[in-house]
């Protein structure tokens, strides 16, 4: 019983110090190539004029990828319930380590008149494989430019079958929706397991999948998800384009896209470390030193944190949620819900 009580909280410790170490690394490595000096300087090449710009063009992508969020929920919930719940998401995931923010906005929308949690979380999950299908596409487009054709991009190509694949596969359970449960209900009557937790965690997610049976709604959130990818694009040229004389707009989409593959990987909390490191990295294969990448890569992912951060506590206050209780909630009541335990 005591070695099972210190291996798992050998295993908590890991997942704390894991993802901490891989950004103490990141920032390592970064800031060894980063003058603080010149980071300064280039900061001050940032007018306010040119912030303002900036964050509202992070208000128009924000609210388009609210709206293909909102249509994936089926409308089952105001826009601005889909709203202040994805920013509390992103506040979660920027302040408590383990990525709960997914979960997070699963709780705060699961309402008995509303979808339940597990059918929001399916949402959350076609919005993420639309985003990995985008961003291998983005990559695809621009890398050639990059590097040039030499280049072994495998790593990418699997990433984009893998999602299309996947596309493939919600496709097909949205569309045979009733024979899955009719699997579900014969395999019922022979495990109370199945019937009392499983079967109905199914079906939830066969029903927030519903969203795929028509081509309109499809399309439409993946077309606002499109749009908010260009636009953030913009919002980063704006920026950039303070710091470095007339930088193709490509850019923008490479570095981006490497940005978010980066922010998949284990980190502290809202991707600190990591996502510089990775934006460093993008812009150093383009010949951008790494003094204005940093600068750059620091600002972008200010912004978004602080609004996000805003708009979260915003909608935590209108829940009457508090963001300890939702992260605990999270860690300990979301598999219970989720499992129908």
């Amino acid at each position: 019983m005591t070695e099972n009580k210190n291996q798992r909280l050998l295993g908590k410790i890991l997942r704390w110090l894991i993802p901490l170490a891989i950004s103490a690394l990141a920032i390592g490595l970064v800031l060894r190539q980063v003058g603080f000096s010149q980071f300064v300087a280039n900061l001050s090449k940032l007018r306010w004029q040119v912030i303002v710009l900036a964050s509202l063009v992070y208000f128009v992508s924000l609210f388009a990828r609210v709206f293909a969020w909102y249509i994936l929920l089926q409308k089952r919930v105001s826009f601005k319930d889909a709203f202040f719940a994805m920013n509390a998401g992103y506040l979660l995931n920027n302040v408590f380590p383990f990525r709960l923010g997914e979960i997070g906005r699963a709780l705060l929308l699961d309402r008995p008149e509303g979808p339940k949690a597990f059918e929001v979380l399916s949402s959350v999950v076609m919005e993420r494989v639309f985003d990995v299908f985008l961003g291998a596409v983005f990559v695809l487009a621009t890398l050639p430019r990059v590097i040039g054709g030499d280049f072994d991009q495998w790593l990418i190509w699997l990433a984009l079958v893998i999602t299309m694949v996947g596309l493939i596969v919600l496709f097909l359970m949205a569309r045979n929706h009733e024979r899955i449960n009719g699997w579900m209900a014969k395999m019922g009557e022979r495990s109370a397991w199945v019937k009392n937790k499983l079967s109905p965690r199914v079906a939830e997610l066969l029903t927030g999948l519903a969203v795929l049976k028509s081509p309109s709604a499809f399309l439409l959130a993946f077309g606002s998800l499109a749009l908010s990818w260009v636009i953030s694009f913009g919002e980063n040229y704006i920026i950039f384009n303070q710091l470095h004389p007339s930088p193709p707009f490509w850019w923008m989409i490479f570095v981006l896209s490497m940005a978010a593959f980066g922010a998949a990987l284990p980190s502290a909390p809202a991707g600190l470390g990591v996502f510089e490191g990775v934006m460093v990295t993008a812009f150093a294969l383009l010949g951008v030193n790494a003094d204005l990448a940093f600068t750059h890569a620091v600002v972008i992912h200010a912004l978004a944190i602080i609004f996000t951060g805003i708009l979260g506590l915003i909608g935590l206050r209108l829940q009457g949620q508090a963001l300890v209780s939702l992260y605990q909630r999270a860690v300990h009541k979301a598999p219970a819900q989720i499992e129908g335990e």
